[in-house]
């Protein structure tokens, strides 16, 4: 009995473990969610919502901010503080960093590598920031 006792003590420590990033987060507003964690890895979808950190895709409809994306985010509006690896598509899109793409009717940015399409683009750190159309940076 004593010999089962620590493996069956070790499944459970690591099935915690195992599940600790949310693979589906359903957001109502900003941090009203189920549930309401604070990383994704896969999709999060809701009305309008504050994700730190997604991996894989966000969808809303209002708005969505985040501070790290890797993969999609996409909304009416959509805020990023750090970082987008992927795509930011919405009406107005805002981030510090973009390697990737922004799409959308106002694109703006501190820093890119990639490629903005809208009407109007704006590049911080670049050469030329306003851009109608296109704009891009490498």
């Amino acid at each position: 009995m004593r010999k089962l006792i620590l493996p069956v003590l070790a499944v459970f420590v690591f099935a915690g473990i195992s599940f600790a990033a949310t693979p589906v987060k359903l957001s109502l507003w900003d941090k009203i969610a189920i549930p309401s964690d604070d990383e994704v890895i896969g999709l999060e979808f809701g009305i309008g919502s504050y994700t730190p950190k997604v991996n894989g895709l966000a969808l809303n409809w209002l708005y969505g901010k985040s501070d790290i994306v890797i993969g999609a985010q996409s909304a009416f509006v959509n805020f990023n503080n750090e970082k987008i690896t992927g795509a930011q598509v919405g009406v107005f899109n805002k981030a510090k960093y973009v390697k990737g793409a922004q799409i959308g009717i106002v694109n703006m940015t501190d820093d890119m590598y990639g490629v903005q399409i809208g009407i109007v683009n704006h590049i911080k750190s670049s050469s030329l920031p306003w851009m109608v159309f296109v704009n891009a940076k490498f």
